[in-house]
């Protein structure tokens, strides 16, 4: 008898320990948590909470706004969308008794005042309403730092993701309607010419690599590189040849009156391999007693340059998981007796078939899309590839069409490679 009181006894304080630690999970949250601004890294709330005694129901309040970020979400804050997965909750539970049960989320709370405070008839307990200003910077790169959560896109610095990949190569072009070509905007458009400069000025100051637009397009002026017959082809191959990973459009309009002259100046940035927008930002100068485009250029640069430039580098750290965009172009040489219909390899599959799925395995995620198919070419449109290999060593679109290459050549199809960029050509031979 007295060892079944002791086990009893046992049992008892186990559930009472575990009850203790599970406190936090215990509470009773309200999830009434109503957005109401952010600035520089400080977010307020408005917020409730419910406790048996008054003086503990504004506290509830603030541990109320924390769990609800948490695990259930608000509306203004990460997109609605909880910062955690609530299915893991019990994943988080040492760090989630640190900072409800030991008080830790006082660490992250600028102020609060009650704003409203009221007796539940229903129940008897009591309810406060809290204004709460919260340091939100702080608590996610106390969360980054724990591990609790990954470091969204856009809170990556560009010298983070240089750590992890490539940095883009920049190309500065001007802005072309239809029916105009870059050398004539070049010979003829003094405005464009000065905006294109002053802007490449601006990202080599601040150290991003740069493609000379007007030498590479002098230079293909030279040795006729590309066919010169029709000034929109001209222009989009010598883009798609140039080797830069990213190509920003300059549009600029100047507006001269007498009480002063003005710049608005359009910046849009695409990916040169797939033509996907990458940032699109737009200024207008203060009026100036001046007519000189270059010095109103650099007045409207100086307030969009550097968001311009996180814009880009926030969407080249979606490739740190999400891959390198490519592009893969595989035709038939003339002289080949197969085409896109003919049954190759060891598993008799046609052609098209085979590189479809050999690109889907070799894609991250299996992200792929077919511009289209004929009897003698496919064009996939966007590949996403993987940045790096099991070893972590980098790839890039020559590492893809080697492994492409050499796919075929096992599969007894000879063929031809070529890279430009983040674009491959394969040229099927036999």
């Amino acid at each position: 008898m007295k060892r079944l009181s002791c086990l009893i006894t046992g049992v008892f304080l186990l559930t009472t320990i575990f009850a203790q630690n599970q406190n936090w999970l215990a509470a009773d949250y309200s999830n009434d948590v109503t957005f109401i601004g952010e600035s520089v890294g400080v977010v307020t709330v408005r917020t409730s909470g419910i406790a048996d005694k008054k003086k503990d129901a504004p506290d509830m309040a603030v541990r109320s706004a924390f769990y609800t970020y948490f695990f259930v979400g608000i509306q203004g804050l990460n997109n609605g969308k909880p910062l955690l997965d609530p299915n893991d909750i019990m994943k988080y539970r040492d760090y989630m008794e640190r900072f409800f049960d030991q008080g830790r989320y006082h660490n992250f709370v600028r102020d609060y005042e009650t704003e409203d405070s009221e007796k539940l008839s229903y129940n008897k307990k009591y309810k406060a309403t809290v204004r709460l200003i919260f340091l939100n910077e702080v608590l996610l790169r106390d969360l980054e730092q724990n591990k609790i959560i990954t470091k969204a896109v856009d809170r990556i610095s560009m010298e983070e993701t240089q750590e992890q990949i490539n940095m883009p190569t920049i190309m500065v072009v001007p802005y072309k309607a239809e029916g105009e070509s870059y050398d004539e905007i070049l010979s003829n458009d003094f405005d464009k010419r000065i905006a294109v400069a002053k802007v490449q000025e601006g990202f080599t100051n601040k150290g991003v690599t740069i493609v000379d637009f007007q030498a590479k397009l002098a230079a293909a002026k030279r040795s006729m590189l590309f066919e010169t017959n029709n000034s929109d082809s001209f222009d989009k191959q010598l883009i798609r040849n140039s080797g830069s990973d990213v190509y920003v459009t300059v549009d600029i309009n100047k507006d001269v009156a007498a009480n002063g002259s003005r710049v608005s100046l359009s910046l849009r940035a695409y990916e040169t391999s797939t033509g996907n927008i990458l940032a699109s930002k737009q200024a207008t100068s203060n009026r100036f007693n001046t007519n000189a485009t270059d010095q109103l250029v650099l007045y409207t640069i100086s307030d969009i340059l550097d968001p311009f430039l996180k814009d880009i580098s926030t969407s080249f750290a979606k490739k740190i998981s999400g891959g390198n965009s490519i592009v893969l172009n595989v035709s038939i040489d003339e002289t080949s007796t197969l085409d896109m219909e003919s049954e190759v390899g060891t598993s008799g599959y046609y052609l098209s078939d085979l590189l479809r799925l050999w690109v889907k395995k070799n894609a991250v995620g299996g992200k792929y899309h077919v511009q289209g198919t004929v009897a003698d070419a496919i064009i996939f449109d966007q590949i996403q590839i993987p940045n790096k290999d099991e070893s972590g060593t980098p790839l890039d679109a020559n590492d893809f069409a080697f492994k492409l290459w050499e796919y075929l050549q096992q599969e007894g199809i000879s063929c031809k490679r070529r890279v430009d960029g983040n674009t491959i050509y394969i040229t099927i031979t036999a």
